[in-house]
């Protein structure tokens, strides 16, 4: 997004030290009032998720890693004072992989929707600023688990079509990144 955050940007040029402004929105039609959540975003060099080297931005069901990163200004973005139950912003410093020259990066993130009133240690927005806080107002224990860097609330998994392990982690929606 623009730095305005109403327009998406049109440029996908960023330069270190730049920050990159990424919303991620859902479709709410027809739907009881649910709230976005970011369970995990990783950054690669190709368009394979699982693919190395690989980079966990978001992870722990909305723990922003990066903002954990020595001088970063990465962020979860409380637009004009209220959050959008829709959307999900977050600020990200432009970086490279190490020792790699290649420019184009991939970001790939899974989200969730959850009811409005359901904000636990599985449905989260936490940024690091000398402690873990989360984006609106709430307990701060949410972000407890984001120390320790496990997050998960249940012991259920399933597998995935891959044989890959995942968390049962309630229901989720088509939506997007812009």
């Amino acid at each position: 997004m623009n730095d305005d955050w109403l327009t998406e940007r049109t440029s996908t040029v960023y330069y270190l030290g730049d920050l990159i402004h990424i919303e991620a929105s859902v479709s709410m039609t027809n739907h009881m009032p649910l709230k976005l959540y970011i369970d995990s975003c990783a950054a690669t060099l190709s368009p394979d998720k699982d693919s190395t080297p690989r980079y966990n931005i978001i992870d722990y069901h909305g723990c922003l890693l990066d903002s954990k990163a020595e001088d970063s200004f990465s962020t979860f973005v409380l637009p004009r004072g209220e959050r959008e139950l829709d959307k999900l912003q977050f600020d990200l410093d432009a970086f490279r992989f190490f020792g790699d020259d290649r420019s184009l990066i991939f970001i790939t993130c899974h989200l969730k929707v959850a009811a409005v009133d359901r904000s636990d240690s599985m449905n989260k927005a936490c940024t690091f600023q000398n402690i873990w806080t989360p984006l609106e107002e709430s307990n701060n224990d949410v972000c407890a688990c984001c120390h320790l860097g496990n997050c998960s609330a249940t012991r259920e998994f399933r597998l995935d079509s891959r044989g890959r392990r995942d968390l049962v982690s309630g229901p989720e929606s088509d939506a997007e990144l812009k």
